[in-house]
């Protein structure tokens, strides 16, 4: 465990924790997000202040959990071209594997023309292809058949998930993200930051975690995983004029790209 891991599992400890269970109210499977990212030397001071209002995800003794994500798109990527083009009522699709406890879910997740993202998932397995019940869920929500579908990346990250039952709303925190092509090559590491995503049943700034943000002069702002390793991943063969403020924020907290671009790597 490096230094970064031990101080925040230290942080962690002080907090209140919760189980899967104990979210009625803040399971927000229907919700509004408010993204954003901030420097990786920022989430000791965050998580101190954040001890006073929201308690921690604790599955088996431990308060961060291990994630790995394979996101599926069509052949000529429509599903991103379709969030890099603004569309709403747009989709992702994704097998999220819980590496703690080696859950898999395939989940789709729906973002309407309100701006709310709705999240479906089933339990799965390994062999997505081959089950029926994947293939209905897929059918169901897109309208697609599951076949015309291919894995168009996959990476993971660290996640600290914290909850308030009481407003409600949850705050998840990802670092340690990584990317890699669907054929296993092209691994791509970004340490130098954290992504906070802040969900709630409609925008709120009177949250506890949203008041902390002007004091360190922090603004929310737009970011897919997804779209962001589409981008690292395949850049000389898609448009990703969007997402180029974004990634020039990436290539600044990078700690291992501090000199080279993060799109020309």
């Amino acid at each position: 465990m490096n230094i970064i891991n031990q101080n925040i599992e230290q942080l962690l400890s002080n907090f209140d924790s919760h189980n899967l269970d104990d979210l009625t109210h803040a399971n927000l499977q229907d919700r509004v997000d408010s993204k954003f990212i901030l420097p990786l030397a920022y989430l000791p001071t965050l998580l101190q202040a954040a001890r006073e209002h929201y308690s921690v995800l604790e599955i088996n003794g431990k308060r961060t959990s291990n994630y790995f994500n394979q996101y599926f798109d069509t052949p000529d990527m429509h599903f991103y071209k379709d969030h890099h083009n603004g569309k709403l009522n747009r989709f992702k699709v994704r097998k999220r594997t819980y590496l703690d406890t080696q859950t898999q879910y395939l989940e789709v997740k729906f973002k309407n023309n309100h701006k709310r993202t709705i999240k479906s998932r089933i339990r799965c397995n390994d062999n997505l292809q081959s089950d029926d019940n994947n293939h209905s869920f897929i059918q169901q929500h897109l309208g697609y058949d599951f076949t015309a579908l291919l894995i168009s990346q996959q990476g993971g990250y660290q996640r600290i998930a914290l909850a308030n039952e009481s407003i409600p709303e949850r705050i998840t925190i990802d670092f340690n993200l990584w990317y890699q092509s669907s054929t296993g090559e092209d691994r791509i590491d970004l340490n130098g930051f954290f992504i906070v995503e802040l969900k709630q049943q409609k925008h709120s700034k009177n949250s506890p975690f949203y008041q902390l943000m002007p004091q360190h002069y922090f603004s929310p702002t737009s970011f897919s995983k997804y779209c962001i390793g589409c981008v690292l991943l395949q850049q000389q063969t898609i448009k990703y004029n969007r997402f180029k403020p974004t990634l020039m924020k990436l290539s600044s907290l990078n700690k291992s790209n501090q000199h080279t671009a993060l799109w020309n790597h």
